[in-house]
Protein backbone atom coordinates (compact mmCIF):
# COMPACT_ATOMS: atom_id res chain seq x y z
CA UNK A 1 0.00 0.00 0.00
CA UNK A 2 1.47 2.57 -1.21
CA UNK A 3 0.45 6.53 -0.40
CA UNK A 4 1.54 9.87 -2.27
CA UNK A 5 1.63 12.95 -0.02
CA UNK A 6 1.78 16.55 -1.29
CA UNK A 7 0.80 19.77 0.69
CA UNK A 8 0.52 23.77 0.81
CA UNK A 9 0.52 24.02 -3.29
CA UNK A 10 -0.55 27.80 -2.99
CA UNK A 11 -2.23 27.56 -6.02
CA UNK A 12 -3.14 31.07 -7.07
CA UNK A 13 -0.42 32.66 -5.71
CA UNK A 14 1.51 35.78 -7.26
CA UNK A 15 4.36 38.12 -5.84
CA UNK A 16 6.60 40.31 -8.30
CA UNK A 17 4.97 42.65 -11.27
CA UNK A 18 6.35 40.22 -14.07
CA UNK A 19 3.53 38.48 -16.38
CA UNK A 20 3.54 35.75 -18.41
CA UNK A 21 1.42 35.82 -21.11
CA UNK A 22 -1.12 37.93 -19.26
CA UNK A 23 -0.57 35.65 -15.97
CA UNK A 24 1.58 36.50 -12.87
CA UNK A 25 4.98 34.69 -13.44
CA UNK A 26 5.07 33.34 -9.78
CA UNK A 27 1.65 32.02 -10.19
CA UNK A 28 2.89 30.15 -13.58
CA UNK A 29 5.39 28.67 -11.56
CA UNK A 30 3.50 27.61 -8.79
CA UNK A 31 0.77 25.80 -11.30
CA UNK A 32 3.66 24.39 -13.12
CA UNK A 33 5.61 22.44 -10.58
CA UNK A 34 1.89 21.18 -9.56
CA UNK A 35 1.78 19.77 -12.90
CA UNK A 36 4.96 18.15 -12.52
CA UNK A 37 4.09 16.94 -9.14
CA UNK A 38 0.63 15.22 -10.93
CA UNK A 39 2.69 13.76 -13.57
CA UNK A 40 5.25 11.79 -10.70
CA UNK A 41 2.46 10.70 -8.69
CA UNK A 42 0.94 8.96 -12.17
CA UNK A 43 4.53 7.30 -12.67
CA UNK A 44 4.36 6.34 -9.20
CA UNK A 45 0.96 5.28 -9.00
CA UNK A 46 0.00 5.13 -5.89
CA UNK A 47 -3.35 3.66 -4.04
CA UNK A 48 -4.20 6.99 -2.76
CA UNK A 49 -3.13 10.83 -2.92
CA UNK A 50 -3.73 12.87 0.31
CA UNK A 51 -3.22 16.66 0.04
CA UNK A 52 -2.71 18.24 3.50
CA UNK A 53 -3.99 21.79 3.36
CA UNK A 54 -3.03 25.41 1.78
CA UNK A 55 -4.69 24.19 -2.28
CA UNK A 56 -4.92 27.37 -2.71
CA UNK A 57 -3.14 30.59 -1.57
CA UNK A 58 -6.19 32.53 -0.32
CA UNK A 59 -10.24 31.77 0.16
CA UNK A 60 -10.81 33.47 -3.03
CA UNK A 61 -8.65 32.11 -5.69
CA UNK A 62 -8.13 33.56 -9.53
CA UNK A 63 -10.40 31.62 -11.38
CA UNK A 64 -7.17 30.14 -13.35
CA UNK A 65 -5.70 28.64 -9.78
CA UNK A 66 -9.11 26.57 -9.85
CA UNK A 67 -8.50 25.96 -13.24
CA UNK A 68 -4.94 24.03 -12.79
CA UNK A 69 -6.55 22.06 -10.00
CA UNK A 70 -9.33 20.93 -12.16
CA UNK A 71 -6.97 20.35 -14.82
CA UNK A 72 -4.36 18.30 -12.25
CA UNK A 73 -7.54 15.79 -10.71
CA UNK A 74 -8.53 15.73 -14.28
CA UNK A 75 -5.04 13.98 -15.42
CA UNK A 76 -5.24 11.62 -12.18
CA UNK A 77 -8.40 10.38 -12.91
CA UNK A 78 -8.10 9.71 -16.66
CA UNK A 79 -4.58 8.11 -15.62
CA UNK A 80 -5.73 6.65 -12.34
CA UNK A 81 -9.46 5.98 -12.25
CA UNK A 82 -9.31 4.18 -9.10
CA UNK A 83 -7.07 6.05 -7.05
CA UNK A 84 -8.56 8.19 -4.82
CA UNK A 85 -7.55 11.93 -3.31
CA UNK A 86 -8.43 13.05 -0.13
CA UNK A 87 -7.42 16.62 0.70
CA UNK A 88 -7.94 19.16 3.44
CA UNK A 89 -7.98 22.94 3.76
CA UNK A 90 -5.85 24.55 4.82
CA UNK A 91 -5.89 28.43 6.67
CA UNK A 92 -4.92 30.19 3.34
CA UNK A 93 -8.13 28.47 1.63
CA UNK A 94 -10.70 29.31 4.29
CA UNK A 95 -12.37 31.76 4.03
CA UNK A 96 -13.31 34.00 7.29
CA UNK A 97 -16.97 33.57 7.89
CA UNK A 98 -17.75 30.16 9.04
CA UNK A 99 -21.18 29.64 6.54
CA UNK A 100 -18.32 30.14 3.50
CA UNK A 101 -17.13 26.49 2.53
CA UNK A 102 -14.65 28.13 0.44
CA UNK A 103 -13.17 27.18 -3.10
CA UNK A 104 -11.90 23.73 -2.53
CA UNK A 105 -15.97 22.84 -1.29
CA UNK A 106 -16.74 22.77 -5.27
CA UNK A 107 -13.90 20.15 -5.92
CA UNK A 108 -15.83 17.56 -2.84
CA UNK A 109 -18.58 16.80 -5.51
CA UNK A 110 -16.24 15.51 -7.88
CA UNK A 111 -16.07 11.51 -8.11
CA UNK A 112 -13.25 9.89 -6.42
CA UNK A 113 -12.52 13.06 -4.23
CA UNK A 114 -12.76 14.45 -0.76
CA UNK A 115 -12.25 17.73 -0.53
CA UNK A 116 -12.79 18.58 3.65
CA UNK A 117 -13.34 22.58 4.50
CA UNK A 118 -15.30 22.64 7.49
CA UNK A 119 -15.40 19.77 10.19
CA UNK A 120 -13.33 16.51 10.21
CA UNK A 121 -14.25 13.67 8.08
CA UNK A 122 -13.60 9.78 8.08
CA UNK A 123 -13.45 7.88 4.90
CA UNK A 124 -12.60 4.25 4.85
CA UNK A 125 -12.72 2.61 1.53
CA UNK A 126 -13.37 -0.89 1.92
CA UNK A 127 -11.53 -2.55 -0.94
CA UNK A 128 -8.04 -1.06 0.47
CA UNK A 129 -8.77 -1.86 4.06
CA UNK A 130 -7.47 2.07 4.23
CA UNK A 131 -9.31 4.60 6.93
CA UNK A 132 -8.40 8.01 5.85
CA UNK A 133 -9.02 10.62 8.94
CA UNK A 134 -9.39 14.32 7.45
CA UNK A 135 -8.78 17.38 9.65
CA UNK A 136 -8.74 21.17 7.92
CA UNK A 137 -7.93 24.34 9.12
CA UNK A 138 -11.35 25.10 10.31
CA UNK A 139 -11.96 21.85 12.78
CA UNK A 140 -9.04 22.83 14.66
CA UNK A 141 -9.51 26.47 15.68
CA UNK A 142 -13.10 26.73 16.17
CA UNK A 143 -14.21 25.27 19.33
CA UNK A 144 -11.79 22.32 21.01
CA UNK A 145 -9.06 20.67 19.15
CA UNK A 146 -10.77 17.80 17.07
CA UNK A 147 -11.05 14.44 19.00
CA UNK A 148 -9.85 12.04 16.13
CA UNK A 149 -9.26 8.48 16.16
CA UNK A 150 -8.81 5.34 14.03
CA UNK A 151 -10.82 2.92 12.93
CA UNK A 152 -10.37 -0.36 14.28
CA UNK A 153 -11.75 -2.17 11.66
CA UNK A 154 -9.65 -0.91 8.90
CA UNK A 155 -6.09 -2.83 8.13
CA UNK A 156 -4.57 1.02 7.50
CA UNK A 157 -5.31 4.27 9.42
CA UNK A 158 -3.99 7.29 8.09
CA UNK A 159 -4.58 10.74 9.18
CA UNK A 160 -4.14 13.92 6.65
CA UNK A 161 -4.23 17.46 9.02
CA UNK A 162 -3.44 21.00 9.15
CA UNK A 163 -1.59 22.59 11.02
CA UNK A 164 0.67 21.82 14.31
CA UNK A 165 1.25 18.84 16.83
CA UNK A 166 3.98 19.84 18.19
CA UNK A 167 3.15 21.03 22.25
CA UNK A 168 6.09 23.60 21.67
CA UNK A 169 5.34 25.07 19.16
CA UNK A 170 1.23 25.71 19.92
CA UNK A 171 -0.26 22.51 18.68
CA UNK A 172 -3.22 22.56 17.39
CA UNK A 173 -3.67 19.15 16.65
CA UNK A 174 -3.88 16.34 19.51
CA UNK A 175 -3.01 12.59 18.34
CA UNK A 176 -0.70 9.48 19.57
CA UNK A 177 1.38 8.55 16.37
CA UNK A 178 0.97 5.20 17.60
CA UNK A 179 -2.14 4.78 16.30
CA UNK A 180 -1.90 5.79 13.20
CA UNK A 181 -0.12 3.97 9.99
CA UNK A 182 0.81 7.31 8.83
CA UNK A 183 0.09 10.68 9.77
CA UNK A 184 0.56 13.66 6.25
CA UNK A 185 0.82 17.08 7.91
CA UNK A 186 0.62 20.64 5.93
CA UNK A 187 1.15 24.13 7.25
CA UNK A 188 5.20 23.75 7.29
CA UNK A 189 6.81 24.82 4.11
CA UNK A 190 9.99 23.08 4.88
CA UNK A 191 10.06 19.38 4.65
CA UNK A 192 10.44 17.67 8.16
CA UNK A 193 9.65 14.32 10.50
CA UNK A 194 7.82 15.06 13.31
CA UNK A 195 7.97 11.40 14.48
CA UNK A 196 8.48 7.99 13.17
CA UNK A 197 5.41 7.88 10.63
CA UNK A 198 4.65 11.37 11.04
CA UNK A 199 5.52 14.13 8.36
CA UNK A 200 5.09 17.65 6.71
CA UNK A 201 5.83 17.31 2.89
CA UNK A 202 6.95 20.71 2.73
CA UNK A 203 5.64 23.25 -0.41
CA UNK A 204 6.00 22.61 -3.78
CA UNK A 205 7.81 25.95 -4.19
CA UNK A 206 9.12 28.48 -2.92
CA UNK A 207 6.42 30.79 -1.45
CA UNK A 208 6.30 33.79 0.84
CA UNK A 209 8.03 37.00 1.16
CA UNK A 210 10.82 35.39 1.80
CA UNK A 211 11.71 32.55 0.12
CA UNK A 212 15.60 32.56 0.28
CA UNK A 213 14.86 31.65 3.69
CA UNK A 214 13.77 28.17 1.92
CA UNK A 215 16.65 28.39 -0.81
CA UNK A 216 18.77 25.89 0.34
CA UNK A 217 15.89 23.18 1.01
CA UNK A 218 15.02 20.67 -1.82
CA UNK A 219 11.41 21.11 -2.63
CA UNK A 220 8.97 18.01 -3.55
CA UNK A 221 6.97 15.76 -2.31
CA UNK A 222 7.07 12.37 -0.05
CA UNK A 223 5.32 8.62 -0.36
CA UNK A 224 5.07 6.11 2.52
CA UNK A 225 4.82 2.62 1.48
CA UNK A 226 2.53 1.61 5.07
CA UNK A 227 3.37 -1.78 4.63
CA UNK A 228 7.15 -0.95 5.91
CA UNK A 229 6.74 2.19 6.59
CA UNK A 230 9.35 3.41 4.25
CA UNK A 231 9.48 7.25 3.41
CA UNK A 232 10.59 8.59 -0.02
CA UNK A 233 11.14 11.85 -1.15
CA UNK A 234 10.34 12.87 -5.20
CA UNK A 235 11.69 15.81 -6.09
CA UNK A 236 10.22 18.64 -7.99
CA UNK A 237 12.20 21.54 -9.45
CA UNK A 238 10.72 24.89 -9.64
CA UNK A 239 12.17 28.71 -10.23
CA UNK A 240 16.29 28.60 -8.29
CA UNK A 241 16.42 31.29 -5.83
CA UNK A 242 19.84 32.33 -4.40
CA UNK A 243 20.76 33.64 -1.29
CA UNK A 244 24.42 35.21 -1.58
CA UNK A 245 26.80 36.03 1.52
CA UNK A 246 26.02 39.10 2.50
CA UNK A 247 28.86 42.19 1.52
CA UNK A 248 30.33 44.18 4.29
CA UNK A 249 30.62 48.01 3.53
CA UNK A 250 34.15 48.82 4.07
CA UNK A 251 34.85 52.76 5.30
CA UNK A 252 37.85 53.22 4.24
CA UNK A 253 37.12 51.95 0.63
CA UNK A 254 33.76 53.03 -0.18
CA UNK A 255 34.29 52.40 -3.86
CA UNK A 256 34.95 48.37 -3.25
CA UNK A 257 31.12 48.32 -2.31
CA UNK A 258 30.31 48.38 -6.21
CA UNK A 259 33.01 45.94 -6.97
CA UNK A 260 31.51 43.37 -4.14
CA UNK A 261 28.14 43.34 -5.77
CA UNK A 262 29.09 43.03 -9.21
CA UNK A 263 31.70 40.38 -8.76
CA UNK A 264 28.80 38.28 -6.00
CA UNK A 265 25.94 38.48 -8.42
CA UNK A 266 28.43 37.79 -11.86
CA UNK A 267 29.59 34.53 -9.80
CA UNK A 268 26.60 32.80 -9.22
CA UNK A 269 26.78 29.61 -11.01
CA UNK A 270 24.64 29.19 -13.93
CA UNK A 271 23.85 33.31 -13.70
CA UNK A 272 21.14 34.91 -12.26
CA UNK A 273 18.84 35.11 -15.48
CA UNK A 274 15.18 34.61 -14.19
CA UNK A 275 16.43 33.68 -10.68
CA UNK A 276 14.73 35.35 -7.48
CA UNK A 277 18.22 36.72 -5.72
CA UNK A 278 18.74 38.09 -2.95
CA UNK A 279 21.81 40.35 -1.58
CA UNK A 280 22.52 41.60 1.72
CA UNK A 281 24.66 44.66 2.17
CA UNK A 282 26.02 45.34 6.40
CA UNK A 283 26.84 48.24 7.43
CA UNK A 284 26.41 50.95 4.83
CA UNK A 285 24.98 54.43 6.17
CA UNK A 286 22.53 56.10 4.87
CA UNK A 287 24.69 58.68 3.55
CA UNK A 288 26.29 56.23 1.56
CA UNK A 289 23.43 54.65 -0.55
CA UNK A 290 24.11 56.72 -3.64
CA UNK A 291 26.79 54.40 -4.18
CA UNK A 292 24.96 52.39 -5.88
CA UNK A 293 23.35 54.54 -8.06
CA UNK A 294 22.99 52.80 -11.79
CA UNK A 295 24.24 49.59 -10.43
CA UNK A 296 21.18 47.80 -9.74
CA UNK A 297 19.23 47.88 -12.93
CA UNK A 298 21.58 45.87 -14.69
CA UNK A 299 21.09 42.96 -12.62
CA UNK A 300 17.18 43.60 -12.05
CA UNK A 301 16.98 43.48 -15.80
CA UNK A 302 18.91 39.87 -15.83
CA UNK A 303 16.84 38.65 -12.60
CA UNK A 304 13.53 37.24 -12.49
CA UNK A 305 13.67 39.78 -9.29
CA UNK A 306 16.57 40.94 -7.22
CA UNK A 307 15.71 42.01 -3.42
CA UNK A 308 18.24 44.14 -2.05
CA UNK A 309 18.42 44.20 1.91
CA UNK A 310 20.29 46.71 4.44
CA UNK A 311 21.23 45.54 7.41
CA UNK A 312 21.68 47.99 10.26
CA UNK A 313 24.78 48.58 12.77
CA UNK A 314 26.28 46.19 14.67
CA UNK A 315 24.96 45.74 18.26
CA UNK A 316 26.28 48.05 20.67
CA UNK A 317 26.24 50.84 17.77
CA UNK A 318 22.27 50.66 16.96
CA UNK A 319 19.66 52.92 18.36
CA UNK A 320 16.53 51.62 19.89
CA UNK A 321 14.71 52.74 16.58
CA UNK A 322 17.41 51.69 14.22
CA UNK A 323 16.17 48.25 13.96
CA UNK A 324 12.80 49.49 12.24
CA UNK A 325 14.05 52.37 10.45
CA UNK A 326 16.66 50.60 9.31
CA UNK A 327 13.85 48.09 7.50
CA UNK A 328 12.28 51.29 6.08
CA UNK A 329 15.02 51.94 4.57
CA UNK A 330 15.66 48.73 3.56
CA UNK A 331 12.23 48.91 1.72
CA UNK A 332 12.15 52.13 0.12
CA UNK A 333 16.00 51.52 -1.08
CA UNK A 334 14.78 48.85 -2.91
CA UNK A 335 12.57 51.24 -5.25
CA UNK A 336 16.50 53.06 -5.96
CA UNK A 337 17.45 51.04 -9.19
CA UNK A 338 14.04 51.10 -10.50
CA UNK A 339 13.83 54.42 -10.59
CA UNK A 340 17.04 56.39 -11.84
CA UNK A 341 14.61 59.50 -12.33
CA UNK A 342 13.83 60.13 -8.55
CA UNK A 343 17.54 58.66 -6.94
CA UNK A 344 18.06 62.16 -5.05
CA UNK A 345 14.62 62.47 -4.00
CA UNK A 346 14.66 58.93 -2.70
CA UNK A 347 18.03 58.94 -0.57
CA UNK A 348 16.73 62.08 1.19
CA UNK A 349 13.40 60.12 2.08
CA UNK A 350 15.39 57.34 3.21
CA UNK A 351 17.66 60.21 5.27
CA UNK A 352 14.95 62.21 6.59
CA UNK A 353 13.08 58.91 7.67
CA UNK A 354 16.31 57.22 9.98
CA UNK A 355 16.19 61.15 11.30
CA UNK A 356 13.03 60.85 12.46
CA UNK A 357 14.13 58.26 15.73
CA UNK A 358 11.05 58.29 18.32
CA UNK A 359 8.26 58.92 15.21
CA UNK A 360 8.76 55.37 13.66
CA UNK A 361 8.38 53.49 17.09
CA UNK A 362 5.95 51.09 17.12
CA UNK A 363 6.37 51.13 12.94
CA UNK A 364 5.41 47.44 11.52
Amino acid sequence: MRLAHLSDLHLGYRAFAHQEQGRNVREVDVARVFHQAIARVIDIEPSALLVAGDVFDRPEPPHSAQVALAHGLRSLREALPEMPVLMAAGARDTPAGPADPGPLAAFDTLAGVEAVTGTTRSVYYSQLGLNVVLVPHRSTVQGPRPAVSPNPDARWNVLVGYGSVDGARGSLLSLDPAEWDYVALGHEHLRRKVAPGVHYAGSLERVGPTPWEEAADEKGFLTCELDSGRISFHAIHGRPVVSLAPISYEPGRPDRLRERVREVLEEVPGGIEEKIVRVRIQELPPDQLDLLKGLLPEFRRRALHLEVEFDGPRVGCASPESGVSGRLASRLAKRLGEEDESLEELVELVKDCLSEGPMLKGMP
